[in-house]
């Protein structure tokens, strides 16, 4: 999974935003609920060294996810690891070019977007 294709995801969602609030930051992306302005993803580039492989750094993308789910998903998938930069209990990074099917992301990017809560009050 590429950005191109998170931001296909997000467009297609209900009250969900692709957003570049970093100045000089052009790749690093804030998935929002629209009307709150809430987020439920970052696409941000992760050290290689936070996954033990060294030099250099990745796009990944973080998530929220409820914390029961998080164990089982790192469980099964290598591409799954507690949230680099974020709470670990309440977010996950997933890598997009390791073992994380699409289909998958796809679910875990809209699970994410639901738990971020829609219009303020």
């Amino acid at each position: 999974m590429d950005i191109q294709k998170i931001k296909n995801i997000v467009a297609a969602a209900e009250d969900a935003c692709v957003d570049y609030p970093f100045e000089d930051d052009f790749e690093t992306a804030v998935l929002r609920r629209a009307s709150s302005r809430k987020w439920f993803g970052v696409y941000i580039a992760v050290p290689k060294k936070y996954f033990g492989e060294g030099q250099g750094s990745e796009f990944c993308l973080n998530l929220k996810c409820p914390p029961e789910l998080s164990e089982m998903l790192r469980q099964t998938y290598r591409g799954i690891v507690p949230a680099w930069h974020m709470n670990k209990t309440h977010w996950i990074t997933v890598r997009l070019h390791a073992d994380v099917p699409d289909e998958e992301a796809e679910k875990l990017i809209e699970l994410s977007r639901s738990m971020a809560g829609g219009k303020r009050l």
